[in-house]
């Protein structure tokens, strides 16, 4: 053990006297901590994506007076008249009101009376209606039904029969509960206007209003945040129709639901009503800070990937062209402990430039877009959601993700114990890594097929089968498709991932070993 430790500490030195490999460590070390820095910019600058709009008290009373200079009087527009109706035996007196326009200036004169009640009545100070999820959404509903109102009101008197009566009548209630839901600030009744028409607001259903309303009945939530629980619940019924149906829809089409699969969607329901319920479902800012880290690692990777590339491939042929292995295989040192010292300083590059990695990017994006909206892992255990704090996922994923890594790093090594040839070993390596662009692009014009799982490629990326919860993060390249064009969850367990890489790693190594055995060596 001492020998193969020499051996390590020597091969360490070499490595360390490599102008080009520190070069690349600086490289590395920029890329991780000034890209989180340049996405603050940007983030800065109005790349953030939100869903708010302007409308300020200051811009209702701009849009009023325009509209007030524009129609005048609005009086002269109106007459009134008792009207009587015989509902259910019974006769009702309405004193109605007859709106003398044009339909082009009706839209205008029913504006102008949203606007001056809204200037009356409304908290502008407490529920801004630019940051307020039901005050947006009660505003929109209360000038569609006031329009309406208004469009009926546009009949001659002498037209209003009880069918008129009863359209009056509910479309008068829908703005009752319009009204109440923007100026008391009423979630519920807003649930029970849009559970009462009979159809989505906006593109969301009543059974989503009326768990928002369960969620916020004081409409206190911001309109981003409001939009991600509408998002995050439109999931949920999602899961619940595939868990229903027993199926899965992978790239567009259905397959049927394994058991694995079936699993990590109920865990996925499981985690989403945690997040709904306890509000930790990732901000905007959250998943722009998740993309910062993510870019600048998946940048400072590639680099990592081109450092040991060069480090593996060089490791055999280099000292064949120089001599310098002549020196130790004469030593009386058994050539597999050489063999072994050379690869466990290979890898303690490789780990130790992970740790910088992760490290840094973690620090900066930190720093730059704030710690708190770096978000723990979500995942299930014991039928109970559990948390993995941020800094300890991020070493872990970045250590799955970098399976590849070490796949790369050993077919490196493994040419260049059987070419002798740096070029070569550098140059094959470094065209698997570039030709996992073209693999995903012949992937993603095909439909997934079974034998694509058996490919190598295939089986490289293990991070969404070890946390299959990623998406739940705010994490890209999490959904229904890998970073290679399949699906993450392809059809084949992770143990049979784990079993194939554990085999293609045996071959390599065997195959490395026996081209460094050879006696040609000498």
């Amino acid at each position: 053990m001492s020998k193969i430790l020499a051996l390590y500490e020597n091969e360490m030195i070499k490595l360390s006297r490599k102008i080009s490999a520190w070069i690349l460590v600086f490289l590395m070390t920029m890329t991780s901590v000034l890209l989180p820095l340049i996405v603050k910019r940007l983030y800065r600058n109005g790349y953030e994506v939100s869903t708010s709009v302007s409308f300020s008290k200051s811009e209702v009373q701009t849009y009023r007076d325009s509209l007030s200079e524009s129609l005048g009087d609005t009086n002269q527009y109106v007459e009134h008249e008792t009207i009587r109706f015989n509902v259910n035996s019974e006769v009702v007196e309405l004193f109605a009101t007859k709106i003398n326009l044009e339909d082009s200036d009706v839209r205008d004169y029913s504006l102008l009376s949203c606007y001056n009640a809204i200037l009356a009545n409304y908290d502008f100070e407490n529920y801004p209606i630019s940051d307020s999820f039901l005050s947006f959404h009660a505003l929109v509903s209360y000038i569609d039904i006031n329009h309406s109102l208004c469009n009926l009101n546009t009949d001659p008197f002498s037209e209003r029969d009880n069918a008129w009566y009863e359209l009056y009548r509910e479309t008068t209630d829908s703005l009752d509960l319009a009204k109440q839901a923007l100026f008391n600030h009423d979630c519920h009744a807003m649930a029970i206007l849009v559970e009462d028409q009979g159809s989505s607001l906006n593109g969301i259903s009543p059974d989503i209003w009326q768990r928002i309303a369960t969620i916020d009945p004081y409409g206190k939530l911001s309109l981003d945040d409001g939009m991600q629980i509408v998002d995050a619940l439109e999931q949920c019924k999602k899961y619940k129709n595939n868990l229903a149906m027993e199926v899965d829809e992978i790239n567009g089409s259905y397959v049927p639901l394994t058991i694995e699969r079936k699993t990590q969607i109920e865990n996925s329901l499981l985690i989403l009503d945690y997040q709904i319920t306890n509000n930790k479902l990732p901000t905007n800012r959250a998943q722009v800070s998740t993309l910062a880290r993510q870019f600048s690692q998946k940048a400072a990777r590639f680099l990592l990937i081109i450092l040991l590339i060069i480090i593996a491939g060089s490791s055999i042929s280099q000292e064949m062209a120089t001599g310098s292995i002549k020196s130790l295989i004469i030593a009386p040192v058994k050539r597999w402990k050489i063999f072994v010292a050379k690869l466990m300083a290979i890898f303690t590059w490789m780990l130790a430039g992970s740790v910088l990695i992760t490290t840094l990017s973690t620090l900066s994006t930190s720093v730059c877009l704030g710690a708190s909206n770096l978000l723990p892992y979500y995942y299930v255990s014991g039928g109970h959601v559990r948390q993995m704090p941020h800094i300890v996922f991020a070493f872990l994923y970045f250590l799955v993700d970098n399976i590849s890594l070490f796949v790369y790093i050993l077919t490196a090594f493994m040419i260049s114990c059987l070419t002798k040839n740096t070029g070569i070993s550098v140059g094959v390596s470094t065209g698997l890594v570039l030709s996992n662009g073209i693999t995903s692009t012949i992937m993603d014009m095909m439909n997934h097929q079974t034998w694509i799982d058996f490919l190598p490629f295939s089986n490289l990326d293990l991070s969404g089968k070890i946390f299959p919860y990623l998406r739940l993060i705010g994490y890209m390249n999490s959904g229904e498709a890998g970073p290679f064009g399949v699906p993450e969850y392809n059809t084949l367990p992770l143990s049979f991932s784990l079993v194939y890489l554990a085999v293609l790693v045996v071959i390599l190594l065997l195959t490395a070993y026996d081209g460094f055995n050879r006696r040609d060596i000498q």
